[in-house]
């Protein structure tokens, strides 16, 4: 038995390759595209998150009277522009730049919104906060009033402590 190809059989195949290699190479790039911006963001809220940890563990680092997330910033960026990591590794030190100078103005408008707070913003904040410490106590396995950090849930712990009175609990029953 033979097989009958035909010329226009041979070139509608083509076009279909074609039209399916362009389409898999768009697929790619915003492939590529997707993952490049999760890696920014990741970096930007990394630096951040440890520049913000390391202020609020050691109570404000300064050199020379400026806060450590501001300097570091500002000089991530002219060693990203001056080609110091290469161009390979700009990006990267554009987001760290960028995540260091996310901690330092987040610290600085918290800041100015707690000096520009008045007696009603302080009792509007003070009454929210009730609220939600009281839904937290609701909560299944919420340890009662909601700690300074608590993340959601709970206590320091982020809800994972155990009230009083359900430690009793569990130690009476286990006896």
């Amino acid at each position: 038995m033979a097989l009958a190809v035909s010329q226009r059989d041979i070139i509608n195949f083509k076009q279909r390759v074609d039209r399916m290699t362009a389409k898999a190479k768009g697929i790619i790039e915003k492939s590529r595209q997707t993952m490049d911006t999760v890696v920014t963001t990741t970096e930007v809220s990394a630096a951040s998150f440890l520049f913000g940890l390391a202020q609020g563990k050691f109570g404000g680092i300064q050199i020379v009277g400026v806060p450590v997330d501001l300097l570091a910033g500002i000089g991530l960026h002219i060693m990203a522009f001056s080609g110091v990591g290469g161009k390979k590794n700009e990006q990267h030190l554009h987001a760290f730049a960028d995540g260091a100078l996310a901690s330092f103005f987040n610290h600085l408008g918290r800041d100015v919104g707690y000096a520009i707070q008045t007696d009603d913003d302080r009792k509007r904040i003070a009454e929210a906060s009730i609220k939600r410490k009281r839904a937290y106590a609701t909560l299944p396995g919420a340890a009662g009033e909601a700690g300074r950090y608590s993340f959601g849930v709970g206590g320091e712990s982020g809800g994972a402590s155990l009230a009083d009175e359900e430690l009793a609990r569990m130690v009476a029953a286990g006896r």
